[in-house]
């Protein structure tokens, strides 16, 4: 289900805004349709490994409603960091709400993550199952959140001309407007072409 094309952000917290949207501005088409589908995603992303996808599916199989209200809040997050970075990014004011759902998300990731003693090879913050059960998704994609702001990627953040999806642009120009030219690009010159009409 997860093709290459899901995961054009350059980062995993901006791989999650683009589970929702796409096309146009609207944010109406929604990917994770459901806990299944939200695990899936984040498997593929590389959020969760094998094992635990396998343990959060049993998990969610034996507590269906923690697993909806799961997803539910994960939807929340998603569309509140949206909101902020899209605030950021076009230079307006964020709403304090969203500003404060955004900052409960992030430090609610880092009050439950320990550091690694094998920072090699694991992250530096580190969450578990065991820890917080069906909302590891959340918690390990508020940490991704919360390291895309602090670190020095947070400038190149871009939201796409065309639709809703946004993207590390590393470019020196940050002159990139598509979240792929394969896609979006290229809509918008087949758009130009119908506007101008027959030559």
């Amino acid at each position: 289900m997860w093709t290459a094309t899901a995961f054009l952000g350059g980062h995993p917290a901006l791989d999650f805004l683009n589970t929702a949207g796409g096309r146009t501005k609207d944010r109406g088409l929604e990917r994770l349709t459901d806990f299944t589908v939200a695990a899936g995603w984040a498997h593929a992303v590389g959020v969760i490994d094998d094992a635990e996808h396998h343990d959060l599916l049993a998990a969610s199989a034996t507590e269906p409603a923690a697993s909806d209200e799961a997803v539910t809040e994960l939807r929340g997050q998603r569309e509140a960091l949206h909101a902020f970075l899209l605030a950021g990014i076009d230079g307006t004011d964020c709403a304090v709400a969203v500003r404060e759902r955004v900052t409960a998300d992030i430090t609610a990731g880092y009050r439950t993550a320990r550091l690694s003693h094998r920072l090699r090879d694991d992250p530096a913050w580190v969450v578990t199952a065991e820890q917080v059960g069906l909302r590891l998704l959340a918690a390990r994609l508020a940490l991704a959140a919360g390291a895309l702001l602090a670190g020095g990627q947070r400038d190149q953040i871009r939201v796409c001309g065309r639709c809703s999806w946004m993207f590390l642009d590393p470019s020196p120009t940050r002159r990139r407007r598509w979240c792929s030219m394969a896609i979006c690009g290229n809509r918008a010159k087949v758009q130009r072409h119908q506007q101008r009409g027959p030559s």
